[in-house]
């Protein structure tokens, strides 16, 4: 059978029951759009490695083939038709939303794509399914369009736009995913000083001070170049204490610093006056602190979610932790 038929070099098309309409036709550009969605979203199932979104998107797929089918079709088709979009689905949806919500924290801003590839394919597909739902609310003034259609690509547009934010978390947390070795490679405790142990006992004394202020946070531990060998965020930590956390961890490494330090001396007149513009990742805020043992620098870490202060209570809570940990266990 070929691919082509030739039925549609006149500029029509057929509907699910042979009615024949203009390919420019406010229904085909309803479920062309949902093909274009459709597409968008196995470039982003290509990308995801095997888990939770990948799932969901997979499944969105799914729904969206039957999306289209009903706009593909006349009316009288569409009561034909065995498949079809039902309350349960938008449901589905709705449970996505609720979850992702929960674990990525609420949207406190406009968000900006682009902190990952995926996320921001992620994106694409949410204006996409918006466009779509535009083209479908403009033809529901003169045909028939089924309602749960509708609210099913209304909530889609919400779902994914939670899903991005829960993408960009996932690429950023890194639960102890490595153990790093910092400075020597000598084996002795000095060593390993920001192994595994020593994070979970930082986190910890992060989590109860944190409790006592009513925060919610994030805490990134950085190696002594900077690097992340530890994230942890809270549920219901606001996203922009990801980025914010990992930065005054950095900060803190790379200048030898409290992150805090770096208001006074970036200012007119300060010792690094003009510093913040030549790295991006340097930050004048409270919550970095660096981790020194016998005078040397083992790591940074940041803390982010509350206020200036409650961020940098929790670090000198975290920081207590470590020089706790370093005199009892390294000889």
């Amino acid at each position: 059978m070929n691919i082509y038929t030739k039925t549609g070099d006149k500029g029509e098309t057929s509907l699910y029951g042979g009615t024949r309409v203009g390919k420019d036709d406010p229904q085909v550009w309803c479920y062309g759009t949902i093909d274009e969605l459709n597409s968008i979203l196995g470039a982003v199932n290509a990308m995801l490695p095997h888990g939770e979104i990948k799932s969901a998107i997979r499944q969105i797929q799914k729904k969206l083939f039957i999306v289209g089918a009903q706009l593909a079709s006349d009316e009288d088709s569409q009561k034909k038709l065995e498949t079809i979009i039902e309350e349960s689905d938008i449901k589905l949806l709705e449970d996505i939303i609720d979850q992702y919500t929960q674990q990525a924290g609420k949207m406190t801003g406009f968000t900006i794509p682009g902190e990952t590839t995926t996320s921001s394919l992620i994106h694409v597909a949410r204006a996409v399914a918006r466009r779509a739902e535009r083209h479908m609310v403009a033809l529901a003034r003169d045909a028939y369009i089924n309602p749960n259609v509708l609210a099913y690509i209304n909530r889609l547009s919400d779902a994914l736009y939670v899903l991005a934010k829960q993408e960009v978390l996932q690429s950023f947390i890194k639960i102890v995913a490595r153990q790093v070795q910092v400075a020597a490679q000598g084996g002795n405790r000095e060593s390993r000083a920001l192994e595994a142990d020593i994070c979970g006992k930082m986190y910890q004394a992060a989590c109860e001070a944190a409790e006592k202020l009513e925060v919610n946070f994030s805490l990134a531990i950085a190696d002594d170049h900077g690097e992340l060998v530890f994230f942890m965020r809270q549920q219901g930590a606001i996203l922009k204490s990801v980025s914010a956390s990992q930065n005054k961890a950095y900060t803190s490494a790379v200048m030898k610093l409290p992150s805090s330090a770096l208001k006074d001396l970036t200012e007119p007149k300060g010792e690094f006056w003009g510093l913040l513009n030549s790295d991006s990742r340097l930050v004048p805020f409270g919550g970095g602190f660096p981790l020194m043992y016998n005078g040397e620098l083992t790591g940074a870490i940041g803390v982010s979610g509350g206020s200036a202060d409650q961020d940098m209570k929790i670090g000198e809570a975290v920081v207590d932790a470590y020089n706790n940990w370093m005199e009892d266990n390294v000889q």
